[in-house]
């Protein structure tokens, strides 16, 4: 029990350390990362860290990759603000004594007209030069497993490309997280630390990757009454960049066949509730989120699909 402790305690603090080491307020970058990873999570207001138990979590908190049995897959869809397409990919595996997990993100935001500098180099002409495609990329590999019973740890590497026209950047970032099943049966606690990694450079612009502390607990309980299970999620979430951030959400699972899924996101400008639902097919499940924006900006819709090696 003392070991455990330590250990906990050791990693916590090694978590918390880590935003000494990270950017000043408004020098982020690559912030395409905090976008989030799948329609569970999304109609959960992202209250994630703690919950993360499927092929997501090597986003969310790669430490809840060794929640994962035999071979998870998840594939997901956002409709995003204006023409934005949000696509990704991940796959944990049972191997190697815990779980590796892979995982592909890609934001395209269409076809933008280019304006060249006019002919006496004053400024930009009033006629599109052709257009051009921005897109950006990142690419995650993870390792998990129990360091103790009841808790895991887990970390991810990622690299990352963003294209704008004819200019390009690259970088790196690590991700870090643990996860701890207390001895009160159903509360798990967790944290992990996103975007860890060195400056980046576009064009003369100097910046370091969109880091995220999230420390969040979760609450799982099968109510007899209601013939499914109710899950209770909350995040802080502090970015390198912004104020603290605060995430609550919910999810009813009726008999592993139907899940509701309610969130709220606090203290950021245009994000707020979230809905979502659920549905599982023998080892598919078919995920849907809904968030709204405010101040007229449109709603964001996010599907996934996930397929597991058994039935759950």
């Amino acid at each position: 029990m003392i070991l455990r402790t330590v250990v906990v305690a050791s990693l916590i603090l090694a978590i918390l350390s880590a935003p000494l080491i990270a950017g000043e307020p408004g020098t982020s970058g690559f912030v395409f990362l905090r976008l989030g990873n799948g329609a569970r999570a999304s109609g959960m207001g992202e209250a994630f860290t703690a919950v993360a138990d499927d092929a997501t979590s090597i986003y969310w908190n790669p430490a809840g990759m060794a929640n994962v049995e035999g071979v998870e897959l998840n594939v997901t869809h956002s409709e995003w603000l204006l023409d934005i397409r949000f696509e990704q990919a991940s796959v944990v595996s049972e191997m190697f004594g815990g779980a590796v997990g892979l995982n592909f993100t890609g934001v395209y935001y269409g076809e933008m007209d280019r304006y060249g500098p006019d002919r006496i180099g004053a400024g930009p002409t009033l006629t599109p030069d052709g257009t051009f495609a921005p897109y950006d990329l990142a690419v995650s590999a993870g390792y998990a497993r129990d360091v103790l019973p009841n808790l895991s740890a887990g970390v991810s590497v990622k690299l990352i490309y963003e294209k704008i026209d004819v200019e390009s950047a690259t970088g790196y970032a690590f991700d870090l997280g643990v996860m701890h099943r207390t001895m009160i049966e159903g509360l798990t606690l967790a944290a992990s630390i996103l975007n860890l990694g060195p400056q980046a450079k576009f064009v003369e612009e100097k910046f370091y990757p969109p880091l995220q502390l999230r420390v969040g607990g979760s609450y799982h309980r099968y109510v007899q009454r209601l013939a499914g299970a109710l899950t209770f999620a909350g995040d802080v979430v502090s970015p390198n960049d912004s104020d603290l951030k605060l995430h609550l959400g919910t999810e009813y699972q009726y008999k592993q066949l139907l899940s509701i899924r309610f969130g709220y996101k606090s203290n950021y400008y245009v994000q707020g509730a979230t809905l979502g639902a659920g549905v599982i097919y023998k080892n598919v499940r078919f995920d849907y989120a809904y968030m709204p924006m405010e101040y007229e900006l449109g709603d964001s819709h996010r599907f996934s699909i996930n397929v597991f090696s058994s039935e759950p």
